[in-house]
């Protein structure tokens, strides 16, 4: 979890996705906005208050996708940060399907709550049936209300051991806001898996959760204190060739070559 500040105050929440890059809601930026207006601030669990694990980073580029409706913006990092307990990229949904009842939290600095030290917040919310609305596009939930500072922030949701953001969370987009009275249960979310074409080619990957470089780059949960019951635990995988078997390494082959020419011998 990351604040976005402009001019030394919270605007918006954001997600470290990779090493050197932050995702967020387009909503929170002009549309051509300038990067070095821009601060990162990482590790942090308190916007009032004292954060011994937050680092801050400036901003050198700010790219927007440009789809109808909800959009999303992908901030590159002038330096790395230093990975640790506090700050860890989080994996993107690249097209999995979660289930009705799929557990799943938001958070952000709400205004409103966290006290006079406005520390971070965690909602717990559940995927539900769009009913007519379904769409590969959209993702379901109970209803929650958005402070404008939650926006760009994530909505994590758990499968198969790992934690994976779904949605970038939108306090103005008529993708999020219900449709009818009589859905009014049910939030619409934009699927993070909407924007694959985009975050591929300005993040340079979507983790599926399970390469095998998921420990170093995409495997963790981007929590703070308030947020550290999340865990993850993605499975390596061995390299495939372009026909999706396992890849078989120059030396296997020559092992056995060596084995038949030795039975070879035996038998003369």
């Amino acid at each position: 979890m990351v604040s976005l500040q402009k001019n030394g105050s919270h605007v918006c929440g954001g997600t470290l996705v990779a090493d050197d890059a932050v995702l967020s809601n387009a909503e929170c930026f002009t549309s051509s906005p300038s990067a070095s207006d821009w601060t990162v601030v990482l590790g942090r669990l308190k916007q009032n208050g004292s954060n011994p694990f937050e680092v801050k980073r400036n901003v050198s580029n700010i790219t927007l996708s440009t789809m109808a409706g909800s959009n999303v913006a992908v901030l590159l990092l002038h330096t790395k940060p230093t990975l640790s307990d506090y700050i860890q990229p989080i994996c993107m949904d690249n097209g999995r399907t979660f289930s009705v009842g799929t557990s799943c939290w938001v958070a952000g600095w709400s205004s409103a709550k966290g006290g006079e030290e406005q520390v971070l917040q965690e909602f717990q919310t559940s995927v539900e049936n769009c009913g007519n609305a379904s769409s590969s596009d959209i993702l379901c939930t109970g209803n929650f209300t958005l402070d404008p500072t939650d926006s760009g922030g994530p909505m994590m949701c758990k499968q198969d051991g790992s934690w994976f953001q779904a949605v970038v969370l939108s306090a103005e987009s008529t993708a999020n806001k219900t449709r009818t009275k009589a859905a009014a249960a049910v939030k619409e979310n934009t699927k993070l898996s909407s924007f694959k074409s985009f975050l591929t080619l300005n993040v340079g990957f979507l983790s599926s959760g399970t390469s095998s470089n998921a420990t170093n780059s995409t495997n963790s949960t981007n929590s703070t204190n308030s947020t550290n019951s999340t865990d993850s635990t993605a499975a390596p995988t061995l390299p495939t060739n372009s026909g999706g078997s396992p890849a078989l390494s120059p030396l296997f082959f020559l092992l056995h070559l060596l084995i038949f020419s030795t039975c070879l011998r035996l038998f003369l």
